[in-house]
């Protein structure tokens, strides 16, 4: 993931591109430009290339939000923000449809309540989504500088010169907006805060200026915390001097950054480009539905082919079997029990006698015809080339029948011998 810094002061443009490796972020380029040097569509176009599918963070002067603490017993942050303009709306002299509620975490039990109006952020996000870098999340900085500071249970304050935090260990105590003189404005915060909360400053840090100098006399250069330190490895002014950028990316990887792209001014670029990713699963899902069913159909189709290629050799073969027989209901049917009626699994059956007969055969039997079963008897007639043939298949025959008879033996013209048998036992195949 690439996350992309645009961070607006009173007279400058700050942008810084960072990249996201393991929950860490990596510093990739930035740079600084005076506002009254280069007109903004220019500085713009610069970065619009280089920051093509970033998730676009749009940072605004503190000045532009509203802030109050406020008493919440909530836990959670996102129930604090739904809540706070019922909370507000006697408070707030605005229409409160107009208006973009955020919610920070201060020390237990408060909040610092945000608020701004739509119509004042909206032509900022106009002017970069005209650029192509549609902001995705805008903020201040004053939200996100609680991921600079160092480990500790110190209280400190830390300004850039335009507005002011103070924190108790990483927990915000105090925001505040500072329009107009730093130095007056900045005193009397740290004054009133001692006073109301019995709060001492100790120690005042300053995130650098362009040129790289503290932007409040006296104060401390903010400490590089191992973080910070590990996003600029081996730069040590970059990372004083675009800090705040990366608070701010640093907030985005929390999943829950103070942002005012709600409401009026939800971000939709990221919805429509889901809602293009699932248009185009949706009808992948589809084709592969359609693919899944005409590959069925086919299947079917030659199951069919093949249902009624059989059943019509089956028809073929009870017409042979049966030629007298009108067209049968069912021949499969019909053909098992005739099969069944002449006892093919039988010892006794009719095919267990013709088996007998045919074993009894012999070489020198050349024909056996109009064979006649009745009940255990068997009578037909036959062809041999010789007459010992004929001898030959009546000793066969004996013991299978029970006794056999020969009669009617009669030469033929081509020297081979017809005859007549019959079975001489009621119980055949015993």
């Amino acid at each position: 993931m690439f996350i992309t810094v645009i961070q607006f002061s009173a007279d400058e443009l700050t942008v810084a591109r960072f990249s996201t490796q393991r929950s860490q972020l990596l510093f990739l380029e930035g740079a600084r430009h005076r506002l009254d040097e280069t007109p903004l569509p220019e500085l713009l176009a610069a970065w619009k290339e280089k920051s093509g599918g970033d998730r676009i963070i749009l940072s605004l002067p503190a000045a532009l939000f509203s802030m109050r603490e406020i008493e919440l017993p909530l836990g959670e942050r996102k129930k604090a923000r739904d809540i706070l303009p019922l909370e507000l709306k006697g408070e707030i002299a605005l229409e409160s449809d107009d208006l973009i509620f955020e919610a920070l975490p201060l020390e237990a039990g408060t909040y610092a309540a945000l608020w701004c109006n739509a119509t004042r952020l909206a032509p900022h996000i106009a002017r970069l989504a005209d650029a192509g870098l549609d902001p995705e999340i805008v903020t201040s900085p004053l939200f996100s500088w609680h991921h600079l500071l160092p480990a500790g249970d110190s209280t400190c304050a830390l300004t850039d010169g335009e507005a002011a935090a103070i924190y108790r260990g990483r927990t915000p105590v105090y925001l505040r907006a500072l329009p107009g003189g730093i130095d007056k404005n900045l005193d009397a915060t740290l004054a009133a805060v001692e006073l109301a909360k019995g709060i001492t400053v100790e120690q005042l840090f300053s995130l650098a200026g362009s040129g790289g100098d503290a932007v409040v006399s006296g104060s401390a250069p903010l400490p590089i915390s191992p973080a910070l330190a590990a996003c600029f490895p081996s730069d040590t002014a970059a990372a004083r001097d675009l800090a705040s950028a990366y608070a701010a990316a640093a907030d985005l990887m929390t999943n829950d950054p103070v942002n005012f792209r709600r409401g009026p001014l939800t971000f939709v670029r990221r919805t429509l480009e889901l809602r293009r990713k699932l248009r185009l699963t949706a009808a992948l899902a589809i084709a592969a539905l359609l693919l899944l069913f005409a590959e069925s159909g086919v299947r079917y189709y030659l199951l069919q082919k093949d249902l009624t290629s059989v059943e019509a050799s089956i028809r073929k073969i009870y017409g042979e079997a049966f030629p007298k027989r009108s067209k049968a209901v069912d021949e499969v049917a019909e053909m098992k029990a005739e099969i069944k009626r002449l006892g093919a699994s039988s010892s006794q059956g009719v095919l267990a006698v013709l088996k007998k007969l045919s074993d009894a055969k012999g070489e020198d039997l050349t024909e056996l015809y109009e064979i006649d079963i009745d009940g255990s008897q068997v009578s037909g007639k036959g062809v041999a080339r010789t007459l010992q043939g004929v001898n030959d298949f009546k000793a066969r025959c004996a013991p299978l029948f029970g006794g056999f008879e020969v009669s009617e033996l009669k030469s033929r013209s081509d020297g081979a011998t017809g005859f007549s048998f019959r079975s001489g036992s009621k119980e055949v195949g015993k």
